[in-house]
């Protein structure tokens, strides 16, 4: 199994190389600080493995550049690193829409790319279809196809996303001539080396970024109130 994949989305082999283990051992300590700074059960489920101890996460700020749900100006943003073949990406979805959708303005949603490409083989294709898709149509069109896409990843592959930019308005023929061009893989593997450089080791990992305070970070499909909790601990530092 790639080594992107999140312990919070994939089960991990029973037995640790002893590299692998010294690794997981240094997480664990990693996790404890956290813990101790954040002085909350946010700061344990932020420090799963996959995290990133709060002081180290340096990422190039939210822009009109990057799609979006909600206000570049709001006090806190999600900035999630994921990949359209995850199914445990599917699985936060609709709960990180759920929390942009229920903080009347307060939270915003960043989606980057992180396709692990050694395991989810439509993961990349998907992703240039997407940008593909936004730079002829839009933000919210880029949301859209994100909806469509994760409510149908079974039948993920060119001619869905030929389908899904049709339905969408684009022009057949450019978004052909876009997607076979790969003329945005370097912005998706900025996004990928940003989230490896930040302690992503799955999908998805989201970084919770506020006006004030220092960022901090989860991996995996969280449960809802868990995920609440850790960008509740961030919005009472605003």
């Amino acid at each position: 199994m790639s080594s992107h994949e999140s312990s919070g989305a994939e089960s991990r082999p029973s037995v640790l190389s002893l590299p692998v283990a010294l690794v997981f051992s240094s997480l664990i300590i990693a996790g404890a600080i956290l813990i101790t700074k954040n002085g909350s059960s946010a700061g344990a489920a932020a420090a799963v493995p996959g995290g990133a101890a709060a002081a180290a996460i340096s990422i190039r700020p939210p822009s009109a550049d990057d799609h979006i749900v909600g206000s570049l100006s709001a006090p806190v943003i999600l900035v999630e690193y994921s990949d359209f073949e995850c199914p445990f990406c599917s699985l936060i979805y609709p709960n990180l829409k759920k929390i942009v959708a229920d903080s009347n303005g307060k939270i915003a949603w960043i989606y980057r790319n992180f396709p692990l490409d050694s395991i989810h083989p439509e993961a990349r294709p998907a992703a240039e279809a997407a940008e593909c898709i936004a730079a002829e149509l839009g933000n919210d069109a880029y949301w859209k196809f994100a909806d469509a896409i994760f409510a149908d990843q079974q039948h993920m592959g060119s001619a869905l996303y030929a389908k899904i930019a049709s339905q969408l308005g684009a022009d057949p023929q450019a978004f052909s001539e876009c997607v076979s061009s790969k003329k945005y893989d370097d912005r998706i593997n900025a996004d990928n080396a940003e989230a490896m450089k930040n302690g992503g080791q799955g999908t998805p990992f989201t970084i919770v970024v506020g006006k004030k305070g220092a960022p901090t970070s989860f991996s995996g499909a969280l449960p809802l109130p868990q995920i609440q909790a850790i960008v509740q601990s961030v919005m009472n530092n605003q």
